[in-house]
């Protein structure tokens, strides 16, 4: 691989925007490093080199992160996308309820999606420091769900929760880097034509990776450390 080639990680990269990311940034020439639990299930058409990953073993993180450590390669956009929705706990149906409602609040249930959609990424790029570049950008991809300040409804305490978590963890890894040409950023994706998003969306998935990669191209990501914004560019309320 070139010198002058960039390479993105990008978790997540099965499907959705995950699978989105790592097609518009192989398609823009970046070298895709791309995981999912099962790596058998990403393309190898637009993913460079493929990685199991399951954000809720210790043991999983810990083999990506020794292989990759020992790689040596350098990491330029490490796009934290992974993550758990209660909701795809489909063969237990009070699963849900217990991170959705008070009434049926589960402290060890809400806690899984705050391992899966925030611990756990914090903790990879922990352990993949030493593969980041000096001017390394942190991509979280959070959720309108997650800001505190424009919240209006009740409940859903295991994944808006995590991701207001989520948010947290940027912010406290961007004061660490502030003064550095580092940056960790949470990213609003905004409605999409996804699993989660369903048909009705108005953007898709490649619509986002496209912004991603502008942002980038354009030094704004890199500008935005410690900051919650839009695929746009735009500020979200923390």
């Amino acid at each position: 691989m070139s010198t002058n080639v960039k390479t993105i990680l990008v978790t997540g990269a099965n499907r959705g925007l995950g699978a989105a990311i790592a097609s518009v940034f192989h398609a823009a020439g970046w070298h895709v490093i791309g995981t999912a639990r099962d790596s058998g299930t990403l393309s190898r058409d637009t993913i460079d080199t493929p990685y199991a990953l399951d954000l809720s073993e210790a043991a999983s993180l810990g083999a990506l992160t020794t292989v990759i450590n020992k790689s040596g390669i350098s990491i330029g956009l490490f796009i934290n996308n992974a993550g758990f929705n209660p909701k795809d706990k489909k063969g237990d149906p009070d699963y849900f309820q217990s991170t959705f409602a008070i009434e049926h609040f589960s402290a060890t249930n809400v806690s899984e999606s705050m391992l899966i959609n925030a611990l756990m990424p914090t903790e990879l790029v922990s352990k993949l420091l030493p593969n980041l570049t000096d001017d390394a950008v942190v991509l979280n991809v959070s959720s309108w769900l997650g800001s505190i300040g424009e919240k209006d409804m009740g409940g859903h305490y295991g994944y808006a929760g995590s991701k207001a978590l989520l948010n947290m963890m940027t912010r406290a890894l961007a004061l660490e880097w502030q003064g550095s040409p580092r940056a960790a950023v949470a990213l609003n994706p905004g409605w999409m034509r996804t699993d989660m998003g369903g048909d009705n969306a108005k953007r898709t998935p490649e619509d986002t990776a496209r912004d991603i990669l502008a942002l980038y191209q354009s030094g704004d990501l890199g500008r935005a450390n410690g900051r919650f914004i839009n695929a746009d560019g735009s500020e979200h309320a923390w």
